[in-house]
């Protein structure tokens, strides 16, 4: 190998190699960006979800709640409990601090808004505990202060008034202080209430539980604090329901809960990793294809003269080193431009990502290096080993007469179906198991099969189409549609540019839009219910509201719920709302477990009963010892504990001393009165300004109605979770970014290179009369022929990759299972955006023309004989 011919190999084609260096680097680039955007997302899911347990090593469960105890002896039974408790978390070597999350429900009334039921929790005095972020203001010091969140709309300052849900004085609170909460879901309320311990237990008569919450000193393991802490506890009377975990298990379930798991992002990294990778030696392949092909008579000459195929093969592959190394360290400064310009931009954009998470890990720098130099070798290998194969003569012969009729593809085309099926139906199977990244790789090789196919089979049936199609477009078009399969090679490169470029786009486009939807139904999941009226301390609706509400415009569904105490043989109560099941179903937005004949469905954080699961018999008492029933326990992750009215007992009907009946005209003492609730279900049609009218209708209603009613609305919460969920899908717009430059390079530089190696050919062309402009037509048409077919494929390609991969990562999306027709089945359902897939088709196809216009006029500007 000769160094001279290495360096004017480099001299003679540095416009060749600046376009293939340029296609490197962002290739390289594009990997590195990848990995960078995918790991911030990963970051901003635990940021997201796990902020409230970010300082937590231990989380401890039903550690002397009381909330549940039906009696003075059973709630200083938990008093107790939790106070030894306490003692033993203290005291077990490894915990630095401990925090009781102390929790109860108060109705709030703020003025202009319906009263409603909300949560008041203790702030932790612990620095490293107290997890909210403090946006203005200052913190709670003293019982009449709170802290809410920013997005309540009350400013620092405000009051309003608090009333105990039980017996109790209402008490006007101040807004001391002002959480930034924005993305972190609340399911329990909207608008929930922080201030101190002391505060907290004036608004408890009977108590307040919470959770409590244990940071670590850093010398033991979390995992193994918790066992230490969970056996400690097991030691002391009253703690059979106690559950501990660790503070990361915890924020994993609660990430779960909402979009499935943060698991779910490491899995997407790793699957998209894999497409950047096989997506950028794509690019890094067609380009090399293009350059080494339109060098097989250079290097015909040079072995005339006397060069070896040894020399000029070591020659090729250190020129492929050379540009590898430059582009790959151009790319790995570009693609760290990149995410740094992302995280700069983001919030201008509305992408809200953690800035201070970003960050590019070392082992990204090595793949995106790899990628460069180690594809770049292996992809110029090939065309370089063709280049220098078989006799120079032959080779010396322009390549567009030599002759490649179709029959020499079949065997290309019979691999690369048997490889797309092989690869599609491997595909399918990891995606039934939930398994993306073996389910992108399965998907690289069904995209590889299907280009092979399209390399082997689309010459020949462009040639036959450009004969129909070229007839109407007049000489000049028919001359470049018969190109088409005149040159198959150049044929393939064009079309595996597009094909891998609009594939790309579409399969981001389909993935982001069917993800969102999907985590988007998860909210409901959540919170099935719309709306609750209920009122306070026990007392009961007016009579004439529920009917008042069910005829409300906008009210679909509405349910009267009669609620009672059901206590365990521990005397541990819950509060057990009581309908026709059915009619619970009606008014849900969602499944839920429902009761059956003596059954009653318990939540499965409820302490009562703790030990019983589903199936077990527990027996229960409700407004006397004497009306006990036996029933079964179903558990379920609802907030509501549920019975069927024919499995419990009637409300107890009001009688005199003897037993007679209730006088008529006398009113009926209260405790005979049935506590009710009514549960509604807005209108499904309802959204943005319409469903605002609606619910500010029932809130008027019941305001009307009674001004100490409360109305508990999911929306809020809703949008809450809503936001935490934007705030990890908007990170994938970075993504689609990315995928777009990478396909617009590709496409560009492919087809620049390809039009700028025929520079004889327009040369002979404009000998023997053809116009610049026909020239120039020639190709255009031929471009468009090639880049429209190739865009139709990687619409539809696009469109059922990522369908299977929205399935894989959360279950959206066409089912795979179906094949490509079946996942391109879903194209006129809600959901996948036809408008932007035919927009990414139409986009690759105007890129395409755009490179081949531009690069055609410098071509036909030779004059006739410098070719």
């Amino acid at each position: 190998m000769s160094p001279h011919l290495v360096l004017g190999q480099l001299r003679a084609h540095a416009g060749r190699y600046l376009g293939t260096i340029l296609a490197i680097a962002v290739a390289v680039g594009f990997v590195l960006a990848s990995v960078g955007v995918l790991r911030t997302m990963t970051a901003s899911a635990d940021a997201t979800f796990g902020m409230r347990y970010s300082g937590t090593a231990v989380l401890v469960q039903n550690l002397g709640d009381r909330t549940s105890a039906g009696t003075d002896a059973a709630r200083d039974e938990a008093a107790e409990s939790q106070r030894l408790g306490l003692e033993a978390i203290a005291a077990t070597p490894g915990v630095r601090a401990a925090t009781v999350d102390a929790q109860t429900y108060v109705r709030v009334r703020v003025e202009g808004r319906a009263q409603q039921v909300t949560t008041t929790t203790t702030i932790a005095t612990d620095d490293g505990l107290r997890w909210q972020p403090l946006a203005d203001g200052r913190l709670p010091g003293a019982p009449g202060e709170v802290a809410v969140r920013g997005d309540a709309d009350l400013p620092v300052g405000a009051t309003f008034e608090v009333q105990p849900t039980g017996v109790g004085e209402p008490t006007t609170v101040t807004v001391v202080g002002l959480f930034d909460l924005s993305g972190q879901p609340d399911m329990k309320t909207a608008f929930p209430l922080y201030t101190v311990d002391e505060q907290v237990q004036q608004w408890a008569p009977n108590g307040a539980g919470g959770d409590v919450r244990v940071a670590g000193d850093g010398t033991v393991p979390d995992a193994a604090l918790a066992a230490e802490i969970e056996r400690r506890l097991g030691q002391i009377p009253g703690t059979s329901a106690v559950e501990v975990s660790t503070g990361a298990a915890e924020a994993d379930a609660l990430a779960e809960s909402f979009i499935g798991s943060r698991d779910v992002y490491t899995r997407a990294l790793l699957a998209f990793t894999v497409l950047a990778v096989a997506v950028a030696a794509l690019v890094i392949g067609t380009t090399f294809a293009v350059v080494f092909a339109a060098r097989v008579r250079e290097t015909a000459l040079l072995r005339c003269l006397g060069a070896s195929r040894l020399q000029l093969r070591l020659s090729g592959m250190a020129e492929a080193l050379f540009v590898g190394v430059s582009a790959t360290a151009a790319g790995l400064a570009l693609g760290r431009f990149a995410v740094s310009l992302a995280a700069r931009e983001a919030p201008r954009l509305g992408v809200t990502i953690p800035l201070q998470e970003v960050s590019v890990p070392g082992s990204a720098y090595l793949l995106a290096a790899a990628v460069g130099v180690g594809v770049t070798l292996a992809t110029a290998l090939p065309p370089l080993w063709r280049a220098t194969s078989g006799s120079p003569l032959e080779a010396l012969r322009p390549a567009d007469v030599r002759p490649d009729p179709w029959w020499r593809r079949l065997p290309m085309v019979a691999v690369g179906a048997a490889a797309a099926v092989f690869g599609w139906h491997s595909m399918s199977a990891a995606v039934a198991a939930r398994d993306v990244v073996e389910a992108g790789a399965w998907g690289v090789l069904a995209f590889l099969g299907v280009l092979a196919v399209a390399a082997g089979a689309l010459p020949t049936l462009l040639g036959a189409l450009g004969s129909i199609v070229g007839l109407l477009l007049g000489p000049v078009g028919l001359l470049g549609a018969r190109n088409t399969a005149r040159s198959p090679r150049r044929t393939a490169a064009t079309s595996a540019a597009v094909l891998v470029g609009v594939t790309l786009t579409a399969t981001m486009v389909t993935g982001i839009a069917l993800l969102g939807p999907a985590i988007q139904a998860r909210l409901v999941d959540r919170v099935p219910l719309d709306i609750a009226v209920s009122a306070p301390g026990g007392d009961t609706l007016p009579a004439a509201l529920p009917g008042t509400l069910a005829e409300l415009p906008g009210v679909g569904e509405s349910l009267v719920v009669t609620d009672m105490y059901a206590e365990d043989p521990r005397g541990r109560r819950t509060v057990l709302r009581v309908a026709e099941p059915e009619r619970v179903g009606d008014v849900m937005r969602r499944n839920v477990i429902l009761p059956g004949p003596g059954e009653i469905v318990l939540p499965e954080s409820s302490p009562v009963a703790a030990g019983a699961r589903d199936g077990d018999t527990v027996r229960f008492t409700f407004f006397s010892d004497d009306d006990g029933r036996d029933l079964v326990v179903r558990r379920t992750g609802d907030q509501w504990a549920l019975a069927a009215p024919g499995s419990v007992p009637a409300w107890p009907v009001a009688q005199l001393p003897d037993g007679s009946p209730w006088p008529e005209g006398v009113e009926v003492p209260t405790e005979f009165v049935p506590r009710t609730e009514v549960w509604l279900r807005m209108d499904d049609s309802l959204e943005g300004e319409q469903l605002e009218a609606a619910l500010q209708g029932v809130r008027s209603a019941v305001a009307d109605a009674a001004p100490d009613l409360a109305v508990t609305e999911s929306f809020a919460s809703r949008e809450q979770i809503a936001t935490s969920v934007r705030t990890i899908l908007t990170s994938s717009s970075l993504l689609l970014a990315v995928a777009v430059a990478l396909a617009l390079v590709g496409v560009a530089n492919t087809l620049t290179l390809a039009v700028r190696e025929r520079t004889r050919e327009i040369t002979l062309l404009r000998g023997v009369g053809v116009t610049r402009t026909g020239v120039w037509l020639m190709l255009v048409l031929e471009t468009l022929l090639v880049a429209v077919c190739a865009a139709a494929l990687g619409v539809a390609l696009g469109a059922a990759f990522g369908s299977a991969g929205a399935t894989a990562l959360t279950g959206a999306g066409a089912a795979a299972g179906g094949g490509i027709v079946g996942g391109l089945s879903q194209l006129g359902n809600d959901g996948v955006p036809v408008g932007d897939l035919v927009n990414v088709g139409v986009g690759g196809v105007l890129a395409a023309l755009l490179a081949a216009a531009v690069a055609s006029l410098g071509a036909v500007r030779s004059r006739v004989g410098t070719g």
